[in-house]
C-alpha cells in the first residue's frame, strides 16, 4: 500500500504472535525504503488461541506463552527505527517519533497478558467459562 500511495501514512497493527509469524516483512520494508509504522502489541502470548482455550477449556492452557525478542532492537538491527512503550502515557510520543523518523519503524508496546480483548480480561473470560459449566 505504501508503494502505491507514498504520500499516505501506513500503519500496521499486529500482536506479538502475528508479528513473529510475519516479521520478515519488516526486512522488505527496509529493502524498499517504506516508512511504515508497525505497532506490535506484546502480551507474550498467542492471544486468540489462549482466549479460545480459556473459553472452551478454562484453566487448561497449553503452548500459548511466548518468549519474545526486543522488537525495537529488531527494527534497529535492520536499520529501521525502534521504540519500546511500557506505559500508555508514552505511546503518543513513541508513535510521533516513529512517524517522523522517515524509516520503517516498530513501536513495541508491552502489555499484560490479561489484556486480551477490549471487553474482558483473560481472567474474566476464564471465570465466565467456568461459571457456565
Amino acid at each position: 500500500m505504501k508503494r502505491l500511495y507514498p504520500g499516505r501514512q501506513v500503519v500496521s497493527l499486529s500482536g506479538d504472535g502475528d508479528f513473529l509469524m510475519n516479521g520478515q516483512e519488516f526486512a522488505t520494508q527496509v529493502q524498499y525504503g517504506l516508512p511504515i509504522v508497525n505497532v506490535v502489541v506484546d502480551n507474550a502470548s498467542y492471544g486468540s488461541i489462549r482466549l479460545f482455550q480459556e473459553r472452551e477449556f478454562p484453566g487448561r492452557v497449553v503452548a500459548t506463552d511466548l518468549k519474545n525478542p526486543d522488537f525495537a532492537a529488531y527494527a534497529r538491527a535492520f536499520g529501521g527505527f525502534g521504540a519500546t512503550v511500557e506505559r500508555t502515557a508514552d505511546f503518543a510520543e513513541a508513535f510521533r517519533a516513529a512517524s517522523a523518523s522517515g524509516l520503517p519503524a516498530i513501536v513495541h508496546v508491552k502489555v499484560d497478558v490479561e489484556c486480551m480483548s477490549p471487553g474482558a480480561t483473560l481472567s474474566q473470560v476464564r471465570e465466565a467459562a467456568m461459571a457456565s459449566r
